[in-house]
């Protein structure tokens, strides 16, 4: 467990480094980007959320417990699956908005932001080890 804290914590530290120096977030693009259609890239998220171990491991070991065996498991299934996804998409929707509305913020502070994020990892980091 020891050592678990001190890699934790040693990781934590290096990852506030590499935000401390980290450039300026920005919405430049490099080279050329090709337009893609809105389909294909729903396509490539979908395919990407459906092959995420986390979600079969969530599916499989959270939602059992909710499920009734003495109704429709169809049924059952689509719901719980509908709202979740009715929920997930709100939730990428609010921080795609959120993120679009601060752009102009982070723009203005950049460097400032990555230094406090980079800081409090770093704090944490350190802090993680020598805690009980």
């Amino acid at each position: 467990m020891t050592v678990l804290k001190w890699a934790g914590g040693a990781y934590l530290v290096w990852l506030g480094i590499q935000v401390w120096r980290s450039p300026p977030i920005g919405t430049e693009v490099r080279g050329s980007a090709q337009p893609r259609a809105g389909w294909s890239l729903f396509q490539q998220g979908a395919l990407s959320a459906l092959t995420n171990p986390k979600a079969l491991l969530f599916f499989t070991a959270f939602l059992p417990q909710f499920i009734d065996p003495t109704r429709s498991l169809f049924v059952q299934f689509a719901v719980m699956a509908g709202t979740f996804a009715a929920i997930e998409m709100a939730t990428e929707v609010f921080i795609a908005s959120m993120a679009h509305r601060i752009s102009p913020w982070l723009r203005r502070v950049g460097r400032r932001f990555n230094r406090a994020c980079g800081g409090m990892f770093m704090a944490i980091g350190v802090a993680l080890p020598v805690r009980s």
